[in-house]
């Protein structure tokens, strides 16, 4: 008996040990977007084999609690608009730290939000990119949107409050850019053919996408330099936002938003602002090539209202919109009024069973008076009124690996020309013109993926464009474009190279036409606007980008970009006053080189955002890209404290660049403008009471006020105090 105790004692464990629960097995992180880094509340959590699963809080953290871990088991986060992450256990690390990538979404209520700031084009050729987010943007803090561009590695903001701020990409004019709020083309709303970014305010802004390079099939059509496309906030909720401002040059702003949700489907918002100064000095476009001198008699009003209404359904998402814009400037013997109203309809989502259509039509029309006062007794009044009606729509095709997106659109222009010369004794027409265009395009962008079943972590994707344009004017052209991805992904790194090249036409605008026939025409026409010929560019782009996903207490993601890229522009125009006219040759070509870097440091210490860039440019001939720096290099420096405090510092510097201009006696001359660095500085804190926030910011741009104001396109420094109220 006692040799059977033994046996029994040894038995009596192994049972114990088989009923009696085993040590829980854990599973734990955090899931965020990795556009923004915001965590993401409600993500699925499971484990494929086992199918156990849970889903993420408010600060995106979840845990999984289990017997044992299968070895061949993975484990799956889905969440809706987010592409699907699958993780194998054995790659499994303490406190794990995913981004889930965005995508697209087709249907639903809160899909449809989010599917109209995307819906503009979803597979266009691989290019430099950069992706702004509302958390990013409003961790800024700031009002000024150069704020939250000049950061950006070959990114380059014109002017400041004096004359809004427009945006250069790659060392491209301003009007090389094109910029979309909405998916509509912003840039007719200036004389000038750029856009404005001071239209729209940061604090309407959802995210911001800037597209570098002239190689964009579907929004780039005479963008050599890039695309911005600027989707503003979608009401979610019922909201009331006030902010006045006060600054150098005895500048008066007041902007004010109110937005009102009803039943969850319908939503109305209105945005306006106000705003006046005196210059000092000439910031008027056409005026920039002529040295400056103080003129406190120089005064600038502008005013712009934003009216909008969405209506989603469960099958897509309607939207109307009304924009209006003035800008009244004035000086001796000078007076420009410029109003200009834009209408906008879309539709995005299903149609006729059919997913993934985006349909747009807006209508715009300006009118545009000039008068100027050589000497007392004469007068001279220029006046233009233009309509344009632009229609488009977009549908994409997915089939297995390989996706298709179309793009077609419409543009109808028409510009009358009145010109005349009054005297004492006398009244002259100079001009009586009218000039229309009609211009349709066609384009598709083809994209084949692959994934290779040897090598899971690695993937590519090779994309091939074709662009068709045809004008009224008699010109049709094809612009063709491909590029390749590839992405290599190995937690906690992420790889992407990637190439593209193309070809691209920019097509007269009838304003440019216009202006030719100032100075020859004095006869009533009727013209198609036959007169200048298009610009065509070639380019080509070579890139990396790394990212280090370490999601630790001391950095969460290190990112770091690198791109080589060429451009050759042909029949390019040059622009030179000329007996108060702008008088447009073109001369020929030009080709501009370079590369761009830029290394971000993201939660340094969980409080810091640290980003170094720079860009070396060569321009082979400056005359017709004057004023770009050979060197930008820029370093910004984002704080925000556990107390609402935020800071926001972006110290640059420029390099040498070129001017030309006209002298008193008609001769061209030019210039060598020597290299300044200088700092914008924003401070401020927020401060929530209930349901209200309040925001008080201090604001000095270009403060140590390096480059003088000698040349237009140069920094002068301008100081401002905000404070704003939100509900």
């Amino acid at each position: 008996m006692r040799s059977c105790f033994p046996y029994l004692i040894l038995i009596i464990l192994c049972l114990w040990c088989v009923t009696s629960p085993a040590e829980e097995q854990r599973i734990s992180g955090v899931i965020k977007d990795a556009s923004t880094g915001q965590p993401l509340k409600g993500a699925n959590i499971y484990l494929s084999a086992s199918m156990i699963g849970t889903v993420s809080d408010g600060d995106g953290f979840f845990t999984l609690s289990m017997k044992q871990l299968n070895p061949s088991d993975s484990l799956s986060i889905s969440f809706m608009g987010y592409k699907q992450y699958k993780i194998p256990i054995g790659a499994i690390k303490d406190n794990l730290q995913i981004r889930l990538e965005p995508v697209s979404l087709e249907y639903g209520d809160e899909i449809i939000i989010r599917a109209e700031r995307e819906h503009i084009i979803r597979h266009d050729i691989p290019q430099s990119t950069t992706k702004i987010e509302l958390a990013e943007i409003e961790r800024y803090g700031s009002s000024e949107i150069s704020d939250i561009l000049k950061p950006l590695p070959a990114v380059r903001i014109e002017g400041n409050d004096l004359d809004g701020r427009r945006i250069q990409i790659r060392g491209s004019n301003s009007d090389e850019v094109n910029v979309y709020l909405d998916g509509v083309l912003i840039n007719n709303l200036r004389f000038d053919n750029s856009a404005d970014l001071s239209i729209v305010p940061v604090e309407n802004i959802d995210n911001l996408e800037i597209l570098k390079g002239g190689n964009s099939t579907f929004l780039g059509n005479g963008a050599f330099g890039g695309v911005v496309n600027i989707s503003t906030r979608q009401p979610k909720k019922s909201s009331l936002f006030f902010k006045g401002k006060v600054g150098s040059f005895e500048t008066e702003y007041l902007l004010g938003s109110v937005s009102l949700l009803f039943w969850k489907k319908i939503g109305l918002s209105y945005f306006g602002q106000l705003n006046s100064f005196s210059p000092e000095i000439e910031y008027f476009p056409g005026e920039k090539y002529s040295d400056k001198t103080s003129n406190q008699q120089i005064s600038t009003k502008r005013q712009n209202h934003l009216l909008t209404l969405n209506y989603f359904t469960q099958k897509g998402q309607y939207l109307g919109r009304f924009i209006s814009y003035f800008t009244d400037y004035q000086k001796p013997f000078w007076k420009n009024n410029y109003k200009n109203f834009l209408t906008i309809l879309s539709y995005t989502g299903d149609i006729f069973g059919s997913k993934d259509f985006s349909f747009n039509i807006n209508h715009f029309y300006t009118h545009n008076q000039v008068i100027r006062q050589p000497d007392d007794n004469t007068e001279y009044t220029n006046l233009y009124q233009s309509n344009r009606l632009n229609f488009n729509i977009a549908k994409k095709y997915s089939y297995r690996r390989a996706d298709i997106q179309l793009y077609g659109e419409y543009f109808h222009d028409d510009l009358s020309n009145d010109a005349m010369i009054t005297g004492t004794n006398f009244k002259s027409t100079l001009s009586d013109e009218f000039f229309y265009d009609n211009k349709a395009a066609v384009s598709a962008v083809f994209a084949f993926s692959d994934q290779p079943e040897s090598l899971p972590n690695l993937s590519w994707k090779t994309y091939i464009g074709l662009r068709g344009d045809a004008v009224a004017s008699g010109h049709q052209d094809v612009s063709p474009t491909f590029g390749a991805k590839m992405e290599y992904r190995s937690h906690p790194w992420e790889i992407s190279p990637f190439l593209n090249y193309g070809k691209n036409v920019k097509y007269p605008t009838l304003i440019e036409n216009a202006y030719i026939r100032d100075v020859y025409s004095v006869n009533s026409t009727d013209t198609s606007a036959g007169g200048l010929k298009p610009e065509y560019s070639n380019s080509a782009e070579l890139g990396l980008e790394i990212s280090y996903n370490a999601n630790n207490s001391t950095l969460d993601q290190l990112s770091l970009s690198f791109e080589i890229f060429s451009r050759t522009s042909y029949n390019k125009l040059l622009n030179r006053p000329f007996d108060n006219e702008l008088v447009f040759i073109q001369i020929g070509q030009n080709v501009t080189r370079g590369f761009e870097a830029s290394l971000k440091f993201t939660e340094l210490w969980r409080r810091i955002f640290l980003t170094f860039s720079m860009m070396d440019l060569h321009i082979s001939n400056p005359l017709l890209y004057s004023f770009k720096p050979e060197k930008n290099i820029s370093c910004n420096l984002n704080y925000v404290s556990p107390f609402r405090l935020y800071l926001n510092s972006t110290l640059f510097y420029e390099g040498q660049s070129t001017a030309w201009y006209v002298d008193i006696e008609n001769q061209l001359q030019t210039e060598i403008i020597d290299p300044f660095y200088d700092m914008d500085l924003s401070l401020g804190i927020k401060v929530p009471i209930r349901s209200l926030e309040i925001d008080l910011q201090f604001a000095g741009y270009n403060i140590f006020d390096n480059s003088g104001f000698t040349y237009y396109y140069l920094k002068k420094r301008y100081l401002q105090v905000s404070l704003s109220f939100r509900i």
